[in-house]
């Protein structure tokens, strides 16, 4: 019985630390829907970078700090006529950008746009939910704008 419980309780307590990580099944700050064509002229979505969770204390390979639930939660369909999807941050501070795509893989980028700010390229995009975290590379939370467009 008492195995049973510690159990439980280690259950419990790694269940509280998992939860504030970053996970796609967190319902996103800012919520939406747009299409491929919508994004064959880019469209901008205004950000606080940055957040509580560091990446590394939840067991990734990265150094960056979000916050727990998507910065954005988008419903994107139409996707299949374009080649490319590219995500890409311009942000006042040393940013980071996490994406999990329609299909749940993981990407993450630091400075692939360069001056301080990420780049995704997602090639043969699927129709389907984005979640994205618009983080900082240090602890500081600083103003960013989100860019996507299709090609």
């Amino acid at each position: 019985m008492k195995k049973l419980l510690a159990a439980a309780f280690a259950l419990v307590a790694t269940a509280g630390v998992a939860a504030a990580c970053p996970a796609w099944q967190n319902q996103g700050v800012q919520t939406g829907y747009t299409t491929g064509q919508d994004l064959w002229t880019p469209n901008h979505y205004s950000v606080t970078a940055g957040g509580n969770q560091s990446l590394r204390n939840c067991g990734w390979n990265h150094s960056g700090h979000v916050i727990s639930r998507p910065d954005f939660e988008f419903q994107i369909d139409g996707l299949e006529q374009y080649r490319r999807l590219e995500i890409r941050v311009n942000g006042t501070c040393d940013t980071v950008l996490l994406v999990n795509d329609a299909s749940g893989n993981w990407y993450f980028n630091d400075d692939g746009w360069g001056n301080l700010n990420p780049l995704v390229n997602l090639s043969n995009p699927r129709s389907g939910v984005y979640d994205i975290w618009v983080g900082t590379y240090g602890t500081n939370l600083c103003g960013a704008t989100l860019q996507m467009e299709t090609f």
